[in-house]
């Protein structure tokens, strides 16, 4: 399933997570949790509800969680008001899915958050994380030129980053924003495995950039090479083959390559 290399048949419904199919650049959209048996879902951070709407309509049992408190008009199921990074107040292995869209990248404490994700999925339910995907190639271009990931967002700063104060609780703009390395270290590390990875929208620029992929190929190539070299004197365990592979599959698919937006599916263990 990494780098949107599965067909998914799911209809897509507004709200649902909408992912690119296989077929490239000019593929169709699927609904995500469209092509998953419906359960108990958690949607954290809920924002407005528009998630949480959908997935009601698919037939999820939905528990929605945020900062914020429910909204006039938001739709009347189980509204929890949290904060993504704190404990969180629910039982263990309470839910089949979690769903984190758009909001990974204003946490301060992201690892903590996704272990708490791990602790209130069953096992084998499905992490399911969207997130301005900061590695395509034209956000690579803007990080060379300016250090930011995002020409048309500014630098980064404690005034106009920052979106709100309530006391000590602080709500950040994306300040925390994480690449798929990042990422996917935190996901291993707190017990998920399975790691998918799509996109929705595409980047122009970045399809302009294409003839760069070789080049990249052959740097990352270079590193791996020049780190196993490095770590046998030592004693150290060179970079596992299999996980290299896994790497290089996602980071150098279509969906990071020329994705707006970083998409992530992860199996609890």
């Amino acid at each position: 399933m990494a780098g949107q290399t599965a067909d998914l048949p799911g209809t897509l419904i507004p709200g649902d997570i909408a992912v690119r199919t296989r077929r490239g650049i000019r593929g169709g959209k699927r609904g995500l949790f469209a092509t998953m048996p419906p359960g108990r879902v958690l949607d954290i951070p809920a924002g407005g509800g528009e998630q949480s709407a959908a997935l009601a309509r698919l037939g999820y049992q939905v528990v929605s969680a945020d900062l914020f408190a429910k909204g006039r008009g938001t739709p009347s199921w189980s509204w929890v008001r949290a904060d993504a990074n704190c404990t969180m107040p629910f039982h263990d292995a309470a839910f089949d899915y979690v769903l984190c869209r758009e909001g990974i990248e204003h946490l301060e404490g992201q690892m903590a958050f996704v272990r708490e994700c791990a602790r209130v999925l069953k096992p084998g339910g499905k992490f399911v994380v969207t997130t301005p995907n900061v590695m395509h190639l034209s956000g690579r271009a803007s990080a060379f030129l300016t250090g930011q990931r995002n020409l048309r967002r500014g630098l980064v700063n404690e005034v106009q980053t920052l979106r709100a104060r309530y006391g000590s609780r602080f709500y950040h703009g994306h300040i925390f924003l994480i690449d798929y390395f990042r990422f996917r270290y935190i996901l291993r590390i707190c017990g998920f495995d399975g790691i998918a990875v799509y996109t929705d929208h595409l980047s122009p620029t970045s399809i302009a950039m294409a003839p760069l992929v070789p080049l990249m190929w052959a740097a990352m190539k270079f590193s791996v090479a020049v780190s196993t070299r490095n770590v046998r004197p030592r004693g150290q365990r060179p970079p596992d083959p299999k996980v290299t592979r896994a790497l290089m599959r996602d980071v150098l698919s279509p969906a990071l390559l020329f994705g707006r937006r970083m998409i992530v599916v992860a199996e609890r263990v």
